[in-house]
Formats: C-alpha cells, sequence, structure tokens
C-alpha cells in the first residue's frame, strides 16, 4: 500500500468527491421503487390472493433493492474505469485514478452483497406474510432460501457481489480488474432468472432479453458514473473517456430499448400499455429511457466538441457543462431503475390459460411433432443470447476487416469465410429446430454439444479473429489510455493463457468436461434449469476454442507447438472422446429421467433410446474433427515449409548465396582432405538428428566458429 499512497500524497489535482451523488442517486432508486410499488400493492395483493406482509415489508423491500441495485451499478462502473479508463503504473499496479476507481467498485459491490442479504428475509416476509421482525430470525433464512425463489436468487448475488468486493480490496494489480469487473456482471444474472420474466410461456425471451437489459443498463449507468467520479478527481484523459462511452452508451441504448420492447411484448400488448396499471409504469419506463437517449444526443451534439476546452477552465468540477449535465443524468437514470424494480411489485395483465402444456410451461415454448431432419429445419426460434452474439461477433469481424482494406492491406478472404461459416453455424444449432429438440431430448442435446465443441470452434479459429483485430485496433500508444487491442495483447500473453494453452491441459479441459458432465449428477441438475443449458453450451464453446486453438490456430497462441506435437495432442483427446462415447451407450440408465418425463411431450420417447443415439453420436462424429485437423495440419504444414523456402530465396539474393557456395567449398575440401572441421560443422548443422552430428555437434560448432574468427 505504500506506493499507492506515495501516489496519492503528490498528486497536485484538487480532488472532487462524488460521494454525495451516489448516495443520492441510490436513495432515489430506493424511493421511487417503494412509492410506486406501495401505490399499486393493494390491487397485486389482491390478484395474488395475498395477505398483507405489514409496512416495513411493503416499503423495505423495494428501498433495499432498489439502494441495492443502483450499487451495483456504481461498483460494475468502477471496475469499467479501472480496467479501460485508466493507464497502469510501469510496474503493472493501477495509478491513483485506477486505484480510486477500483475502489469505488469494492465499495459499490459490498454494498449490493449486503443488500442482498437484507433481501432475503424481506422476500420471504412478503411471499408468506409473515411480519419482518419474525423472518429476520436466523433460523427462518434456511427456509426463506429454500422454498422463496427469489431469496434463493438473491444468496447468489450476495455470494457474487462479495467475493468480486473481497478478491478486488486484496489488490491493485491492473491485470486483475477484468476478473473483478466480470464478476461484478454475473452477480446481475440470477435477477433474471426469477420473477415475471422467468414463469409461464415464451419465458426463454424473457429471461434472455431481461438478461440483455440489466447487462446493458448497468454498464450504461455505471459507465457515466465513473466519468462524473473521474471528472471530480479531474482525472486524465477525460475528452477520450467521454467519446469511449458515448460509443458505449449508444449500444446499450439500443440494446436497452429492444430487449425492453421484447420483455414487455411477452406481458401485455401495446394496447395495454396505456389502459393498466403495468402498462401505465412500463409507458412512465419508456419515456424516462427517451430522455435519457435524448441526453445521450446532447452529449455527443454539444458536449463533446467543446470538452477539451472546458477542461481549462477553473470552475469547480460540478460546475462544467459535461459534468453539470451528467449529474442530471445520474439522477434521471436512478429514476428509471426505480421504475423498472417496482414492475416486479406489480402483476403484468397476462391471462394464464389451463391449456399450457408441460414442455412450453418448462421450456417457454410447445414441441408437437418428434424429432426429425424435416423439424430441425421448419422449426426456427431466435436465440436471444447466442443468435445475438453469432450476429455481433460477424459484425465486429466484418468492421475490422473493413479497416484493413481501407488501409491497403490484405486479408485472406479464406478466413473471412472460416469465420462466417462459424457464426452460420451457431446461429443454426442453436436457432433451429436442433437448438429446440435440445433441450427436451437427449439425442439432438449430443448433436448439438459435438457441433458446439467441434465444428464452431474449428471454423473460429481458422478466422484468425485476434491478428485481424491486433492488426486493426488502434493502439494505445505511450501515454496514451489502454483499449481492446492492450486487453487483447493481455488475454494471449498471460500466466493463464500460457498454462491453458499447454497441451496436455488443453487436451484435459477439452476431454474432461465430458466425463464431469455426463457421468456425474451434474447434468440432472442443469437440464431442469435455464441458466444450465446457457451455461453448458458456453461451456463447450470456450472449451472448443481453447484446444482447438493450440491445435490448428492461425492466431498465435502463447505455445508454439510443432505439428506433429499438436497431432498426437488432437489423437489423443479424440480417442478420450470416442471411450466417452462408448461409455454413453453402455449405460443401463437414463440421464436427467425426472426431467424428460416431467416434459410430457405428446409424442413417444424412448429415453434409453435417445441415449445410446446420443452416444454413438459421441463416438462417431469425434472422427470428423480430427479429419479436418489432419487436414489442416497438412495445409499449416506445406505452407510453413514453403514460408521456409521463400526465407531462404531471400536470404540467398541478399548474400549472393554465400550458403550454397560455403557448401560447394566444404565440398571440395572433403574431396582434398581438408576443411575436417568445416564438414564436422555441417554434419552437425544439417544432420541434426543423425548419430554423427548429434554426437559431435557442440564441439564441431565451436571449432569451426574458432577457426572462422582466427
Amino acid at each position: 500500500m505504500s506506493d499507492t499512497s506515495d501516489a496519492v500524497t503528490t498528486s497536485p489535482r484538487r480532488i472532487g468527491s462524488p460521494v454525495g451523488l451516489y448516495i443520492g442517486a441510490a436513495l432515489l432508486a430506493g424511493v421511487v421503487a417503494a412509492v410506486i410499488g406501495a401505490a399499486y400493492l393493494g390491487q397485486s395483493l389482491d390478484a395474488l390472493g395475498l395477505p398483507d406482509p405489514g409496512s416495513a415489508t411493503t416499503w423495505g423491500l423495494p428501498l433495499v433493492r432498489g439502494i441495492g441495485t443502483l450499487a451495483a451499478c456504481i461498483g460494475i462502473g468502477g471496475f469499467l474505469m479501472s480496467d479501460l479508463g485508466t493507464p497502469p503504473r510501469k510496474d503493472g499496479y493501477l495509478d491513483v485514478d485506477g486505484f480510486r476507481a477500483s475502489r469505488t467498485g469494492t465499495w459499490g459491490m459490498a454494498a449490493w452483497a449486503v443488500c442482498a442479504l437484507l433481501l432475503i428475509p424481506l422476500y420471504l416476509s412478503d411471499a408468506s406474510a409473515a411480519p419482518l421482525s419474525d423472518t429476520l430470525k436466523p433460523d427462518m433464512w434456511g427456509t426463506a432460501i429454500s422454498q422463496v425463489s427469489t431469496a434463493g436468487a438473491m444468496r447468489w448475488i450476495a455470494i457474487l457481489a462479495g467475493l468480486a468486493a473481497v478478491l478486488s480490496l486484496f489488490s491493485r494489480k491492473w491485470i486483475w480488474q477484468p476478473v473483478f469487473l466480470a464478476l461484478s456482471v454475473i452477480s446481475l444474472v440470477p435477477i433474471a432468472l426469477e420473477g415475471h420474466s422467468a414463469s409461464g410461456g415464451d419465458h426463454d425471451y424473457g429471461v434472455n432479453s431481461l438478461l440483455w437489459h440489466i447487462v446493458l443498463g448497468a454498464l450504461w449507468i455505471g459507465g457515466l458514473a465513473a466519468l462524473v467520479a473521474h471528472a471530480a478527481r479531474r482525472g486524465p484523459h477525460l475528452p477520450e473517456l467521454v467519446k469511449r462511452y458515448s460509443w458505449l452508451a449508444m449500444v446499450c441504448i439500443i440494446g436497452v430499448t429492444a430487449s425492453g420492447l421484447i420483455n414487455a411484448a411477452i406481458r401485455l400488448s401495446f394496447s395495454e400499455w396505456f389502459t393498466t396499471d403495468y402498462g401505465r409504469v412500463i409507458t412512465l419506463k419508456a419515456v424516462l429511457t427517451v430522455i435519457l437517449a435524448a441526453f445521450g444526443w446532447a452529449h455527443r451534439r454539444y458536449i463533446i466538441p467543446q470538452l477539451e476546452t472546458a477542461m481549462d477552465t477553473k470552475d469547480a468540477w460540478w460546475k462544467r457543462p459535461f459534468v453539470r449535465l451528467a449529474i442530471v443524468e445520474v439522477l434521471i437514470m436512478a429514476a428509471t431503475v426505480g421504475v423498472a424494480i417496482s414492475l416486479s411489485r406489480i402483476p403484468p395483465p397476462v391471462e394464464f390459460t389451463a391449456d399450457i402444456s408441460p414442455a412450453e410451461l418448462t421450456l417457454g415454448f410447445d414441441l408437437t411433432e418428434p424429432f426429425s431432419v424435416s423439424a430441425v429445419f421448419t422449426h426456427w426460434r431466435f436465440d436471444l443470447i447466442f443468435g445475438t452474439v453469432a450476429l455481433l461477433l460477424q459484425a465486429v469481424y466484418l468492421w475490422a476487416w473493413r479497416v484493413l482494406r481501407k488501409r491497403g492491406v490484405e486479408w485472406p478472404v479464406s478466413r473471412v469465410i472460416w469465420w462466417t461459416l462459424g457464426n452460420l453455424t451457431l446461429i443454426f444449432v442453436t436457432c433451429s429446430g436442433l437448438g429446440l429438440y435440445s433441450m427436451a431430448m437427449f439425442a439432438p442435446h449430443m448433436l448439438q454439444h459435438m457441433m458446439l465443441t467441434m465444428l464452431i470452434p474449428v471454423f473460429w479459429v481458422l478466422g484468425g479473429p485476434m491478428t485481424l483485430l491486433l492488426r486493426a485496433l488502434p493502439p494505445a500508444g505511450k501515454n496514451g489510455i489502454q483499449g481492446p487491442r492492450e486487453w487483447l495483447v493481455v488475454f494471449i500473453n498471460n500466466p493463464v493463457s500460457r498454462f491453458l494453452t499447454n497441451p496436455v491441459v488443453a487436451a484435459v479441459q477439452f476431454v474432461i468436461g465430458f466425463y464431469a458432465l455426463y457421468l456425474s449428477d451434474m447434468f440432472e441438475w442443469m437440464a431442469q434449469e435455464h441458466a444450465g443449458h446457457v451455461f453448458m453450451n458456453i461451456h463447450f464453446l470456450i472449451s472448443g476454442y481453447l484446444f482447438y486453438w493450440v491445435a490448428i490456430g492461425v492466431d498465435a497462441a502463447p505455445r508454439q507447438l510443432s505439428p506433429f506435437m499438436k497431432l498426437l495432442m488432437t489423437l489423443a483427446a479424440m480417442a478420450f472422446h470416442a471411450w466417452f462415447g462408448i461409455a454413453m451407450m453402455q449405460m443401463s440408465e437414463p440421464l436427467a429421467e425426472a426431467y424428460y418425463l416431467s416434459l410430457q411431450l405428446p409424442f413417444p420417447v424412448d429415453l434409453m433410446e435417445q441415449q445410446h443415439t446420443g452416444g454413438a453420436i459421441a463416438w462417431g462424429l469425434s472422427e470428423i474433427p480430427l479429419v479436418l485437423v489432419s487436414i489442416m495440419h497438412g495445409a499449416q504444414w506445406a505452407k510453413q515449409d514453403k514460408k521456409e523456402q521463400k526465407r531462404f530465396d531471400r536470404k540467398a539474393d541478399r548474400d549472393g548465396d554465400a550458403e550454397l557456395e560455403a557448401y560447394n567449398a566444404m565440398l571440395a575440401g572433403l574431396k582434398t582432405g581438408e576443411n575436417s572441421s568445416q564438414a564436422e560443422y555441417y554434419r552437425a548443422e544439417y544432420q541434426g538428428d543423425e548419430i554423427q552430428g548429434f554426437m559431435h555437434s557442440d564441439k564441431a560448432k565451436r571449432e569451426y566458429r574458432q577457426k572462422h574468427r582466427e
């Protein structure tokens, strides 16, 4: 801590504090949520047939959740600033601005964890109508977590947010900031998995759209709060940071608007926006979002162009044009958060029908015909997570390719085709009938699994995305602030990446996921949860990408292996995959039997046949990647030899083919019995693995170099 303290004491800047703004915004979010929630509580309780839990719960629950949600946004913004907004010192530690931003993230996550803990007894009181004084007793917390889904979600939030707070409290290394940022964002995920969005028909759309809505909203609010704090500290690079945030805000506004409209459309028709209580609150939220979008336009149109001049003024930090506008914007954002939270206290005007099938109730959609090739190509349902990710990955890649073309830099079209094939395959695997049936039947699930882990990553690594981005993204420069390019470099060159790209580690993590998931109780639990399906798909993609990045990747990996070692690693991994498929076919009991039976599909499904078919798919399809990898190894080997030949030709052109002349002179010396040391050197240099050269290589090289110097 001493180096940080020195940096703080030697800073000549006058430090302002946004703590008052943060506290005021958090209180505003909580109060707005409590006031709106209390206004509609009576109607909500009548609609749900629940008794009044008491004023302490009625006002306390939305108040605490509003304060906690705003604290989470502020914490995410703090880590976002320490990650991408403040250059580290030469020793890899955060500078004074980065340290303060990171500490904002720490305390924001700590407040979010405390609020989540307080919400556990509050949600038990709300669900059971028991007085809050009773549900605050420690022995009641276990009941709340096990019986109230929202209370269980709050437990996970407290764990994740608390972990981010504790870990960041003990680290000032710049390289750890993205880890804390990721943990902070993940702490928001349980919110999307409970409440109105996670129940009833189309809840897959509801959960996925709410997940985008929450994450993008937190980045939007937190990023602006972090900028206000940076301005209060009179931190450097503010104009550049505001320009970066402007692009982030634009993306967030588009995403928040689109996801909000999708989520609202699931629960009510457009006419009900103005005729129901739930709709009127959504209308208020939409109006506030439009106002915030207007603020963003004002920043881009008026504030950013004059920001450089405004930085030179002697006014107090809170009097500057950017800060004044940003403070008002933060307060409106806090009010919007409060309005959004109040929606969880108002039942939407959804007509629940008695004929909803068990499959639709569990999956969010219905399946009416058996799985077939025709069903795969005729049933489509866009996946808001993986379909959107595929489109975003394609857009970023094409942008980078266009940047290189504008500069006149060549980039192989074949790599563009490979990358496009990968993203199109991801859309097909998750959005076609294969993606739908994979959640309800084991054989389609295994087919999807194999394509996610053994086909899409092959296409991706052959596209060379990291090399393309490193060439397209602008460098920060000596005194600039780090950006995506610098973090991509850190991602490639760090101890964790070097460990993961070790051939043994890459092969083991590629294989072990199959055995750990399907030969334990883990699949039984994950198959029943929407989050479990999302997690499995993410794991398959990342695991496959790491393996094939080492095996055949175009991008340079932290560890460079010979083509022979790559082929050996691939052969070993494929053998274990084949054994896994055989093990699946020999199992006598079906996996996740209770879950599959609970779907009550309207067509017969033989669970053991599905499992045996899935094992056969795992066994048979594991050979296809091996063929692809072998072909690519041969092509890359030939390409490497061609490069080496061109390098030797260029060297010969430069030195007049001196190496060939030396070789001819050595042959002439052998004929006359002279130049024995030179001949010995040749054998050592060009017959490295032959016994004669191996035995005398070092000695021959030393003799030759000594004679050459003489």
